[in-house]
């Protein structure tokens, strides 16, 4: 019964998809530049490197993590892991957070929201490798606090 009722939507659906035409090719960005236009429409000279450097990073810390946990797993409490561990995650999680306010606070959408919302991410980084290094330096250190979290 349940068939015989979606038949006609299943038939107007599949007359709509049929009826649309291609898109085509959608120039986005373009690499030639008009003579005949003013120098406020003109775009950047394209560069095939402009992002690369920021992906590598942003890959380089990713990758430092898994060691640095591992390496936490393995030898327990070190001074050393719990000040590599404390730069690495903070800077790890600032790149991520700074890709979420670009993609869904860009200035076109959200000239002001964006700009607080960057002021507030340098903010709370800043503040979160602060409290990681007084916390390494001054109590028990990040990799014990995760062991005791863990076995509580």
């Amino acid at each position: 019964m349940s068939l015989r009722l979606a038949t006609p939507t299943l038939r107007s659906t599949a007359r709509l998809v049929a009826r649309q035409q291609p898109m085509g090719l959608v120039k986005i960005h373009s690499s030639v530049v008009n003579k005949s236009s003013n120098a406020a429409t003109t775009t950047h000279t394209p560069d095939r490197m402009h992002g690369s450097y920021h992906w590598d990073t942003e890959r380089a810390f990713s990758i430092a993590l898994v060691p640095l946990f591992a390496g936490q797993l393995a030898y327990g409490a070190s001074p050393v892991l719990d000040t590599l561990f404390g730069i690495v995650l903070p800077v790890h999680l600032h790149i991520g957070f700074g890709a979420c306010i670009t993609d869904y606070l860009n200035p076109r959408k959200a000239p002001v929201v964006g700009k607080i919302a960057t002021a507030v991410l340098y903010a709370a980084t800043a503040g979160t490798l602060v409290g990681c290094y007084q916390f390494n330096t001054n109590d028990i250190g990040l990799t014990e606090l995760l062991a005791r979290a863990w076995t509580a």
